[in-house]
């Protein structure tokens, strides 16, 4: 029993050597730990989380960014980080699940500044319609894994933007890629979740610019230092500094007109707004207020480096609910008037808009109108059907019914008037169908001009779709031409329009169908028209689709019967064809990388020989209309049958897939190690849609 406890003793007193000899060698010096405490504090620590409902990007244990969806809705995600403190700069969520929304991320990556750290997130069902334009920006970022990444695979990537030297602008091919991942899966199984931790070096200080150090760039300085989106704003080299712009050609104006901007927490819509709107000719003498729901830092910075003024609505209802933008809209109205109350007229202008070069004057050479006849409740800078198949004559104006969208200009009496009636809080309708429909506009009529003065450039949001911003925003013609004179003006007013309408169906030829609309020219060679249509209309219901049949076959917007006068449709028509609806703007140059100049550079391409191909044509409703005595009786009006009908929702649906492309690519079982390792173990399906 000795010889046993003796050894135990020893055993023991051996281990204790051992763990005090192994606690020894553990003992870090003073400078070693301070060596150490400097590498954790000279590197940004970044994870990506993904699962099937939920996006997090964390720093260290910080939460920077969440996303939870429980549908197939989580597109491309993208945060702009400091490369020294690792703040948040920017985030943007781009609904690539729907069209559209890829030229949008294009432009978002080419507005970053150099050297800025950027986290790109690709939800599992990202790919759809992320478009070659968004594609390319990322493969010019530095992507590898993107164009091997199947549908439902969540994707994600960090990198650092790039330049060609320090202080020149961006060169996303100049970037550099710290870390890409996907979480690959076989076709039909659940998405898989993704892990991806980065670390990188921080900047060894903020990105700094020479004129950052003027005193009179203060404040523009440090909004550049904790935003980010804005290129020209925030560029080292030749910066936007909207004070010192040079000012825009004046143009007559025999009244003030202020303009009151509608925004909420869009700051990025809004700086291309106020730069599009300062060059616009007559902006130099034109007052600007911003109404900005809720009190959103970002926006209020940006808007006082413009030198605007500033109106903040308390929200009222809840995000993305009608009432929150039905009570911003009225709070615009009451504000603009309210703080000017010496002008009679004020223009409301959306965010998201591209506005023509001569909107302002387009403006100021219709107001008189509004003065004069108290039948008009608003000029509207939007044409409803602005299409390339429908419009042409920028100098053509249009009597109508229709409401107020994408930029209009209203009197004092009407907002007197309506204000008091306004949309309830909670009635589930959008303001602008409210005052269409609802007995408040009182039977007023609006001006509206052949050819748009605005172009809707927002995409995947609350009210406009993806799909409807591809399918029909996107085909509009907006004026491209800086001075415009508009023609009989005079003529809008109701007794002159009524006089000068009824004349113009009274002299013109009369048509009829000898074959289907959408495939034959409808309009007869070598007369100049105009022309007459009548067809079997007995409301404005259009419970036949007779209606319906004449926009789906000319190319404007189908969906509803809208800028009607009298019952009677009024377009200028040509041929319609995909050459000129679907033409891009150039894809490289400037041009691409600014999305006003891309807008009205497409615009002139569709609208090339225009003036020689097209013919006044007036589509009659009866018998809606009075102007239906001008026909000779019920044999004139053409009834469509239900098979031309089908033909015609086949070929608006045609038109509007044409163009579009859906990626959709299928994970398959590799048939080796190599075609795993390498991701080209997949089937590419994507498709283009048919003209």
């Amino acid at each position: 029993m000795a010889w046993i406890l003796l050894a135990t003793l020893l055993h023991l007193a051996t281990e204790a050597s051992g763990f005090a000899r192994s606690w020894e060698k553990a003992e870090i010096s003073l400078k070693k730990w301070k060596r150490i405490k400097a590498l954790e504090e000279n590197n940004l620590y970044l994870s990506v989380h993904i699962n099937t409902t939920r996006l997090r990007i964390l720093q260290e244990r910080t939460i920077l960014y969440e996303f939870t969806s429980q549908r197939k809705e989580g597109g491309i995600h993208v945060l702009a980080l400091n490369e020294r403190t690792g703040s948040v700069m920017a985030s943007r969520r781009f609904r690539t699940f729907q069209p559209s929304e890829g030229k949008n991320l294009q432009h978002f990556l080419e507005a970053l500044q150099p050297g800025r750290v950027v986290i790109i997130v690709g939800l599992p069902y990202f790919l759809s319609f992320l478009a070659p334009e968004g594609e390319a920006a990322l493969l010019r970022l530095g992507a590898r894994m993107l164009p091997r990444v199947c549908t439902g695979e969540p994707w994600a990537m960090a990198a650092v933007t790039g330049s060609l030297f320090p202080g020149a602008a961006l060169d996303l091919a100049r970037g550099k890629v710290i870390a890409e991942a996907v979480a690959t899966r076989e076709h039909s199984r659940p998405a898989r979740s993704l892990f991806l931790e980065v670390t990188l070096e921080r900047a060894p200080r903020d990105r700094g610019c020479r004129w950052h150090e003027e005193a009179e760039l203060k404040d523009q300085a440090e909004f550049c230092g904790s935003y980010e989106g804005y290129r020209d704003l925030c560029s080292c080299e030749r910066p936007l500094v909207p004070a010192r712009r040079p000012r825009p050609p004046s143009i007559p104006m025999a009244e003030e007109i202020p303009v009151a901007i509608v925004t909420a927490n869009k700051p990025f819509h809004l700086y291309r707004l106020l730069k599009n709107l300062g060059e616009v000719a007559g902006a130099g003498e034109t007052r600007v207020l911003v109404v900005v729901d809720g009190a959103h830092l970002e926006t209020l910075r940006l808007a006082r480096l413009f030198g605007v003024e500033v109106a903040v609505h308390v929200p009222q209802g809840l995000p993305g609910e009608n009432t929150r933008t039905n009570m911003n809209i009225a709070f615009a109205l009451y504000s603009v008037f309210n703080r000017w109350p010496h002008v009679d007229k004020a223009i409301l202008l959306e965010d998201d808009l591209i506005l023509a070069p001569d909107i302002l004057s387009y403006f100021h050479q219709t107001a008189w109108l509004l003065t004069r006849d108290p039948t008009l409740y608003l000029v509207s800078a939007f044409g409803q059907n602005s299409y390339p198949g429908t419009a042409c004559d920028p100098t053509t104006l249009l009597r109508a019914d229709m409401y107020p969208q994408y930029g209009w200009m209203t009197c004092r009496r009407w907002a007197t008037q309506v204000l008091p009636d306004w949309v309830p809080a909670g009635a589930g309708v959008d303001w602008d169908w409210w005052l269409y429909n609802e007995g408040v506009r009182r039977g007023l009529q609006a001006v509206v001009p052949e050819v748009s003065r605005t172009a809707h450039a927002g995409a995947a949001g609350a009210h406009v779709t993806g799909w409807e911003q591809r399918h029909y925003f996107d085909l509009r013609l907006i004026n491209y031409r800086p001075h415009v004179q508009l023609r009989n003006v005079h003529r809008l007013l109701a007794d002159n329009y009524s006089e000068w309408f009824e004349d113009e169906i009274r002299r013109a030829t009369k048509i009829h169908l000898e074959s289907h609309p959408c495939h034959s020219n409808i309009i007869p060679k070598n007369k100049p028209g105009p022309f007459v249509l009548f067809l079997g209309v007995a409301s404005r219901a259009d419970n036949d689709n007779s209606f319906f049949l004449m926009q789906a076959c000319l190319g404007t917007d189908e969906q509803e019967v809208k800028e009607i006068y009298e019952g009677v449709l009024k377009f200028r028509v040509r041929p319609f064809s995909p050459a000129y609806a679907h033409d891009q703007a150039p894809s490289q140059g400037p041009a691409a990388q600014d999305p006003v100049n891309a807008t009205l550079e497409t615009a002139k391409a569709r609208s090339l020989g225009c003036e020689k191909e097209s013919h006044v044509l007036y589509i009659v409703g009866c018998p809606l209309s009075k102007y239906c005595k001008y026909s000779s009786g019920t044999s004139d009006w053409i009834a469509p049958s239900e098979s031309f009908v089908r033909k015609a929702d086949r070929v608006a649906m045609n038109r509007k897939a044409s163009g579009d492309l859906s990626t959709m690519r299928i994970r398959r079982t590799p048939k080796s190690a190599s075609e795993e390792f390498n991701l080209t173990n997949f089937i590419d399906i994507s498709r283009r849609g048919t003209d």
